[in-house]
């Protein structure tokens, strides 16, 4: 009955709850019609402020440890053990005279002004199914071009609907290098002569919302399969790598263990969407990531009217107010959505020998368990943990929103029941997520800080860099294991780049054309050109030290243990001329050294002056860089934690008195070697650039 009155106190508030369309110009102002007894106090009110006993009820019976609040205020009680609490109701409140209980167990409920003056005034909650229902079909989110009905999150919520729409999430699961990753394909090989031009195989396979000709190359995750015939691993995978576990977590029917190719329509369309995360009812923390793991989805089951808006259920969403009464929410207060714990759902990957994996190196890994990604325990090992959750950053506040409903575009008389009352200044956040892919949001510039000092010796410089994590509240770089973070400098005189004699260098990750080894021969670069660099680097045996995460803490491994070989430049040489049998001519002689390198554009930076910080994986045949699902190993982590700095020396010879050190701090999104196999941009992005 309690429901059954809400939803009429709704319709007679003149919102179109009914799940039907709306004119395509409605816009938010004429959802709501203007109620003109909305603001007036009531004459026979009473004093501006007088205190009332509440009295909550669960399924009939007194209930402790409920919040209690007043509709438009800060002050939230909680009832004692008689399940009473004594408020003092403001009557100068803008907006429905409301008072609201909130239980764990229970939709949000409320009584009115007059209901309220009873004494004691009793809010009734009835306690809501709590199996999940696999007959429930997740609900449309609408987005910036389509959410004229009530059916649709957007058309009520539509500040959040647009920011959420540009986010990494609602692409989650249709990200055409997830897709390309989990069946082993190219998507930037999109005909057959291309494909093949590269080494691919091009074929009629099952696809992202049908089947498409996609180019077979590379690894991935299906054709990885020890039973996997060409792509026929695709049609009836026995394993699917709990990839939708998190990227796809909108699939109707059975959660998690779900063929990410099952994606379709809302589930492939919109990834990470608003009914999938506000079905969330708790989060388990010993479980596997993702739906039906550490996620626990609670899809509502009580049969309702279809007006209601839940596919003839009864509404359920969980989020992180106590107020929302809106019967089209049925909404239930979580703690998880403001804390960030609901981001380690799926922030959060231990890779073990299920799901199709390889087993971790038993040696190095002897729990089985190898980690992929760590960001959450990253930032619980951080000095901002349980202070700065991680929506601080990823959803930062919002401060021309007055509320999740977009109040700001409602008349004051509309405030209460239905469009909610005014938030304070920021409490709303963007559903942005904020990262990498987002250069306009300024992360990663914010994320670390560059030190340059500068030595003169002689003739040479000695240029001395200091890295510092001093904004991110997690590892740097964190995440995707296939990200780094590259360091580059070089002395200039006049901007003309000077001679690199020693020091530091970036490691092979960081991308080259050809490898030599000092067994090879190393006159001969088949794939040379005129104008590209060798890059000479010397290994004196040595292993650098470092306080990494995990396993790769300073009091846990040997330095030998933790994968940094000490790698210096012995000089880099520019090739002039390069001969049919592929001898090359170079501006001075090459220099003795452990490795060559050859490098060409500005993206190759093996052997170059710097240093880099990533997450290195290692598969059973020793490649490196590879993707986790291959992987067996971490060879090194030096990602840099929290406030950690990192220093790195390097030594050039100048021709002139003045140098000038260019240093460059870069955000790589894949390892050179994987986007290479699968003919993928490599996308650096400029965090900080400093010179001295």
């Amino acid at each position: 009955m309690r429901f059954i009155a809400l939803f009429l106190l709704t319709l007679i508030s003149g919102c179109s709850c009914q799940g039907e369309p709306v004119p395509a110009d409605a816009g938010l102002i004429r959802r709501v019609r203007p109620r003109p007894d909305a603001m007036p106090v009531p004459p026979d009110a009473g004093p501006l402020r007088q205190e009332i006993v509440v009295e909550v009820r669960l399924d009939g019976e007194p209930v402790a440890n409920a919040v209690v609040l007043q509709g438009g205020t800060d002050e939230h009680l909680r009832t004692d053990a008689m399940g009473r609490v004594t408020l003092t109701l403001d009557a100068s409140v803008v907006g429905d005279k409301a008072v609201i209980a909130s239980h764990p167990k229970a939709r949000v409920g409320m009584i009115d002004w007059d209901q309220a003056r009873e004494d004691p005034a009793v809010i009734d909650l009835i306690r809501y199914d709590d199996g999940d229902n696999l007959d429930y079909q997740f609900q449309d989110p609408g987005d910036p071009t389509r959410r004229a009905s009530t059916a649709q999150c957007g058309h009520c919520h539509q500040t959040i609907n647009d920011a959420w729409y540009e986010s990494p999430h609602r692409s989650s699961a249709s990200n055409p290098y997830v897709h390309d990753l989990y069946a082993g394909t190219s998507h930037t090989l999109n005909n057959a002569s291309d494909c093949e031009a590269k080494g691919g195989r091009w074929a009629s396979a099952r696809a992202p919302g049908g089947r498409a000709e996609r180019c077979f190359i590379g690894e991935g995750f299906l054709t990885e399969q020890p039973d996997c015939a060409d792509q026929d691993c695709l049609e009836a995978p026995a394993q699917t790598g709990a990839c939708a576990d998190c990227h796809a977590p909108g699939i109707n029917g059975q959660l998690g263990g779900r063929d990410l190719l099952e994606a379709q329509g809302h589930a492939l369309n919109y990834g990470v969407f608003c009914d999938a995360c506000h079905r969330v009812e708790a989060v388990v923390e010993d479980a596997e990531p993702g739906v039906a793991g550490r996620l626990k989805l609670l899809r509502p089951s009580e049969a309702g009217d279809i007006t209601f808006g839940a596919g003839g259920y009864l509404p359920l969403t969980f989020g992180p107010s106590h107020d929302s009464p809106n019967v089209r929410m049925g909404s239930v207060q979580r703690d998880h959505f403001r804390s960030g714990k609901i981001c380690m759902g799926c922030h959060q990957l231990d890779q073990n020998s299920s799901h199709g994996m390889p087993a971790p190196n038993p040696e190095r890994w002897p729990d089985g368990a190898l980690p992929i990604q760590s960001t959450y325990t990253e930032w619980k090992a951080s000095p901002y943990a349980d202070t700065v959750a991680c929506n601080a950053c990823h959803m930062p506040p919002d401060a021309d929103v007055l509320n999740a409903a977009d109040h700001q575009l409602f008349t004051e008389s509309e405030t209460g029941y239905v469009a909610g009352w005014h938030r304070p200044a920021g409490a709303v956040r963007q559903h942005s997520w904020l990262g990498p892919r987002q250069p306009e949001s300024g992360l990663l510039e914010l994320a670390a800080s560059l030190f340059i000092a500068t030595e003169r010796q002689g003739s040479d410089w000695r240029v001395q860099l200091r890295t510092v994590n001093s904004g991110a509240g997690h590892a740097l770089p964190t995440g995707e294991p296939q990200r780094q973070v590259l360091l580059s400098v070089e002395l200039r005189c006049d901007e003309t780049p000077q001679e690199l004699i020693g020091g530091d260098v970036l490691p092979g990750y960081a991308g080259f054309v050809s490898r030599r080894t000092e067994q090879e021969d190393w006159s001969r670069w088949p794939q040379a050109r005129a104008g590209d660099r060798i890059a000479v680097i010397r290994r004196p045996g040595a292993h650098r030290d470092y306080d990494g995460f995990g396993a790769f803490r300073a009091d846990n491994w040997a330095a030998q243990d933790k994968g940094l070989r000490v790698e210096e430049s012995v000089g880099v040489r520019t090739v002039t001329a390069v001969s049919d049998a592929g001898r090359i001519t170079t501006d001075a002689e090459l220099p003795l050294g452990d490795i060559a390198y050859l490098l060409r554009g500005q993206q190759t930076l093996a052997g170059q002056a710097g240093a880099a910080f990533a997450r290195v994986t290692q598969d059973a045949q020793g490649r490196i860089g590879v993707p986790h699902f291959q992987a067996t190993d971490l060879i090194s982590d030096n990602r840099l934690m929290p406030q950690q700095e990192w220093v790195s020396n390097h030594l050039f010879r100048a021709t002139c008195d003045e140098p000038v050190a260019v240093a460059r701090l870069i955000h790589r999104n894949f390892f050179w070697a994987t986007a290479t196999q699968k003919n993928w941009p490599v996308i650096d992005r400029v965090m900080t650039e400093v010179r001295r």
